[in-house]
Order: structure tokens, then C-alpha cells, then sequence
């Protein structure tokens, strides 16, 4: 399934989706890189909800959650604050956040103000199994919005099956093994397992964890329908003029990269 207001970018077109912390360092700030990222085409935002302990991210990442937890940065606050900004000034957003911060915002809290606030597409969960995430999915399902799955090299046959079977959105394929921002480097294991995910998928499947540069975007797009850009961009939020500058070459790059076609 595809959340509705994704469909209105192909399928076959190659994907950029950006990773940026809600309130790093404040929400203003915020508030541009989306309208910068809106500007730049992007397919979809991974906006980052600041958790004290993100057991998925490196140190660029974990800075950046610190920064904006010291402005009192929450999910509540997050919806709250999307509500204000028009749909045309930001992309589809999937909220990326661990699953503790539903202890104090039920599952069904969060899709009524999903609901409420319009663009949000979906989550992403890291610390959120597979094997315990069938209530969410069912609850996400339900109410239109993706829960994204990860996979990785190492993830097995018969569990890519099982995650396929239910996966919505897209497919976030994890490039390494730890966490966000270290570098990534190519092999030919990588595009394989990706190729090899296309083959059993019509959803897209996205690269995610350590491209640094519009460079290796390039590379990975070739066997991949979308990048995932995170701790490279992360480093510029101060500056929401260069953040988008550097956005605009990940899209142009993908722009210029002939349309995806699974088998």
C-alpha cells in the first residue's frame, strides 16, 4: 500500500528522502529546511523525533537530539507545530521515532493527530521489531499510513518474506551494520541484496545510513529507487540556505537518473 499523498510522484522516479531533527536547533529553523526541501522535490521527510537515548543513530545524529531536547522538543509539540504549517510549504512527512516516546502518546493518539495535522505519510520505528509490531501495522494500516520496515544484508530469506508481505510505503534497506554516519562503502554483496529485494517488491526500496555525497547517491541510485540522506545533511541544519543548497544536488542527481523498473 502507498499512503495517498505519495502517489502523486511516480513510482518509477527516483526517490530522495531527507532525515532532519525536529527542533535543531530550534523550531523556526525547522520550519525552513522543511519549506527548503519542499523547494528542492523531495519525495518525502524523515523528520527525527529527539529521543535522550537513539541507540540507532551516531554522534552527529545524537548532537543534534540533544540540541533540540534542550529547546523542549516533543512529539506532542512536533504535531502540534506541523498543524501550523501549511501542506504546500512541506513535503509528506514519515516521523521517525523510538518506541518508548508512545508511552506518553498512545499509537491511536498519534494516528488521530496524524490525521488532524494532514501530510504525515508514516513512521519509522527503529527499535520497533517486526515480529512486535503487528498491532501498529494493523493500526497503521487502517488509517492509511505506512509503518516503515528495515532490512538489512544480513536479514534472512524467510523473514524477507514474512516483511514483505505486510510492508507498506517503503523499504528502508539498512547499507551498514551499527549506527547512522558512519561512511558507506559500495560492494557488490550491497547491490545484490538490493537488486535481489526489487525482484520480490513493487514498493520502493531505499538506501539508507552513511552517503555522504551526492556522488555515491548517484552509485547507489543505480541499483536502488531512492536514497535516504541523514547524518551528511544533519551536520548543515544551522544553516537552512545550505542545507537546501546541498538537498537541491542529492535531487538533481536523482532527477538526472533514468526511472526505476522492478522486475
Amino acid at each position: 500500500m502507498m499512503p495517498r499523498t505519495l502517489k502523486k510522484v511516480r513510482l518509477s522516479d527516483k526517490k530522495v528522502i531527507p532525515y532532519l531533527m525536529a527542533g535543531d536547533p530550534d523550531l523556526p529553523v525547522t520550519k525552513r529546511l522543511l519549506s527548503e526541501a519542499s523547494k528542492a522535490g523531495v519525495w518525502a521527510v524523515e523528520l527525527g523525533i529527539p529521543f535522550s537515548d537513539p541507540t540507532a543513530d551516531g554522534p552527529v545524529i545524537q548532537k543534534a537530539a540533544i540540541r533540540a531536547l534542550s529547546d523542549k522538543t516533543s512529539l506532542t509539540k512536533i504535531l502540534s507545530f506541523l498543524g501550523e504549517i501549511p501542506l504546500s510549504e512541506r513535503p509528506p512527512i514519515f516521523i521517525m521515532t523510538y518506541f518508548n516516546l508512545f508511552l506518553s502518546l498512545t499509537i491511536e493518539e498519534f494516528i488521530q493527530e496524524a490525521g488532524r495535522v494532514g501530510g504525515i505519510v508514516g513512521a519509522v520505528i527503529p527499535d520497533l521489531s517486526f515480529e512486535d509490531s503487528k498491532k501498529v501495522r494493523k493500526a497503521f494500516k487502517a488509517a492509511g499510513l505506512a509503518l516503515i520496515p528495515f532490512i538489512s544484508p544480513t536479514t534472512s530469506p524467510s523473514r524477507i518474506k514474512k516483511i514483505l508481505a505486510t510492508a507498506d510505503g517503503f523499504i528502508y534497506f539498512v547499507s551498514l551494520l551499527g549506527t547512522t554516519g558512519k561512511a558507506l562503502t559500495l560492494s557488490s554483496t550491497m547491490e545484490e541484496s538490493v537488486r535481489n529485494l526489487r525482484s520480490q517488491t513493487k514498493l520502493p526500496v531505499c538506501v539508507g545510513f552513511g552517503i555522504q555525497t551526492p556522488e555515491m547517491a548517484k552509485e547507489i541510485l543505480q541499483f536502488s529507487d531512492g536514497v535516504i540522506v541523514g547524518s551528511r545533511l544533519v551536520q548543515e541544519e544551522k544553516d537552512p540556505l545550505e542545507w537546501g543548497k546541498l538537498l537541491r544536488q542529492f535531487c538533481e542527481v536523482a532527477r538526472s537518473m533514468p526511472s526505476s523498473q522492478h522486475q
